[in-house]
């Protein structure tokens, strides 16, 4: 991949809520990524999320671990997002209904983690 088209692969046109449970993102190359909101929470990429999916995985490697959302076990409330903002030109902080906003997702990770079939057969 070459530079230019790499750096386009990365570079957000827009960034918004879609409704109660999505997040989208249109890339300066075309594609457009829709992320459900739990799908996200569950890849924060923070490091205290990192270490208990880290744990949870080593207690039970076969499963699909998913991370409980933190400080809403049992609630029944679901997951909200209630805001987004830019972190310089590189990343996108979310600030979560579970009072979580510690994780910093690049663009390079949001791209990374784009739920389409396209991307996730690359992926493989």
């Amino acid at each position: 991949m070459t530079g230019m088209s790499a750096e386009l692969r990365t570079l957000p046109r827009t960034a918004e809520a879609i409704g109660d449970e999505f997040y989208g993102i249109v890339w300066a190359d075309g594609h457009e990524s829709v992320y459900p909101l739990e799908y996200l929470r569950e890849r924060c990429p923070c490091a205290s999320c990192h270490e208990r999916r880290a744990k949870a995985e080593a207690a039970s490697p076969s499963t699909g671990v998913s991370l409980p959302i933190a400080d809403q076990p049992g609630s029944g409330a679901p997951l909200a997002l209630e805001r987004a903002e830019p972190i310089g030109r590189y990343a996108l902080r979310f600030y979560w209904s579970d009072r979580h906003d510690t994780g910093i997702f690049s663009f390079e990770l949001l791209r990374d983690l784009c739920p389409c079939e396209s991307c996730q057969e690359a992926e493989r």
